[in-house]
């Protein structure tokens, strides 16, 4: 009876031994599937790629000074970055998903999802795909390549779905900025007003580090001349945006904007050689702009707020803001001391 006892006290023992094994197991397999999605190395990626169903696709790449570049052409933007970067480290599994839930997660993700590469020291470390948020808008389905199941997956202490950080849109990962240039790498900004050619003028800086100023294309120098107020005018190039890109505008339009002429044409050259051109358009009066009549009750013939612009850098149709570029748009009488600006009182003239 006694030895009975023992048996079956070994059985269990065994028994339970066994089923402990074989759990422990199989849990470490799913633990392991569900941590895949994160790369905690963040600091040694080099490279992401993403595409999504639309056929869209982005290559973005870190350089040697630490900035990010959109397929080989534009600077990005440098919030889409670190937003992206610290979703790839802190994301994690919420769950996996149900047996009743596979099939229409899967189809829905083959429909719509995004596919994210990423590459570590030039080796491709991780590839997953990014799905549709959770009903409650909390959680994000996402496969990993090679995996057995999607999961709902999370960044614990963030209430909302993660899809929106992935995406492949070119210009939405482009920075928008035309001009980042530090003033002592100035050497020299022509503003050429067409329509005004009295506020055109050139401010250059000589091989001796003195600035000068004078009327464009006339050469009649500016003086005596304030140095701070040109000092000034020069920082306006250190952080100078677009608004956005207008990728909906008619060719006809465009064209039709482009042989009406520029108004103003501003040029900005470094000391490193390198020359960046913003060719001015006005920009059409539409049912968006926010002020359709003049003083005297006449419809605009341009929007009063916005106009196009297109870099030498690319032929994007940008939309400027006049606003943040009357820092630029300078009456040049501003940069003789003692003497003050002169208001614009017609933006159109």
């Amino acid at each position: 009876m006694k030895k009975n006892r023992i048996t079956i006290v070994l059985f269990l023992l065994l028994a339970a031994l066994s089923a402990y094994l074989w759990l422990n197991r199989s849990g470490s397999t799913i633990k392991g599937e569900l941590r895949d999605f994160a790369y905690a190395d963040t600091a040694s990626i080099d490279k992401v790629f993403l595409a999504d169903k639309e056929g869209r696709k982005v290559t973005v790449v870190k350089n040697p000074d630490y900035t990010w570049t959109v397929n080989g052409k534009f600077l990005a933007r440098k919030d889409a970055i670190d937003v992206l970067l610290q979703t790839i480290k802190a994301v994690e599994v919420r769950s996996p998903v149900g047996k009743n839930l596979y099939n229409n997660t899967m189809k829905l993700m083959a429909a719509k999802s995004v596919k994210l590469e990423i590459y570590a020291k030039g080796e491709l470390v991780k590839t997953y795909y990014i799905g549709h948020p959770t009903m409650d808008n909390l959680g994000t389905f996402m496969y990993l390549e090679g995996s057995s199941t999607p999961f709902i997956t999370h960044i614990p202490g963030f209430n909302g779905f993660l899809s929106t950080r992935y995406f492949a849109s070119e210009a939405e990962w482009r920075d928008k900025s035309i001009y980042r240039l530090e003033p002592r790498r100035i050497v020299e900004v022509t503003i050429d007003e067409k329509f005004r050619p009295q506020r055109s003028f050139r401010v250059y800086r000589e091989a001796d580090s003195t600035y000068h100023a004078s009327f464009y294309p006339a050469g009649k120098p500016i003086e005596p001349l304030n140095i701070n107020a040109v000092k000034n005018f020069l920082t306006a190039f250190q952080a100078t945006y677009f608004e956005r890109l207008d990728h909906d505008i008619p060719a006809f339009r465009r064209d039709s904007v482009i042989k009406a002429g520029p108004f103003a044409v501003i040029q900005v050259k470094t000391d490193q050689g390198k020359s960046i051109q913003l060719t001015c358009y006005r920009k059409p009066v539409s049912t968006q702009s926010r002020i359709q009549l003049d003083l005297e009750g006449k419809t605009l013939p341009f929007d009063f707020d916005r106009f196009y612009g297109i870099s030498s850098e690319d032929t994007s149709m940008m939309v400027c803001q006049y606003f943040h570029f009357d820092r630029i748009f300078k009456d040049p009488q501003g940069f003789i001391m003692g003497q003050t600006e002169k208001p614009v009182m017609n933006r159109f003239e």
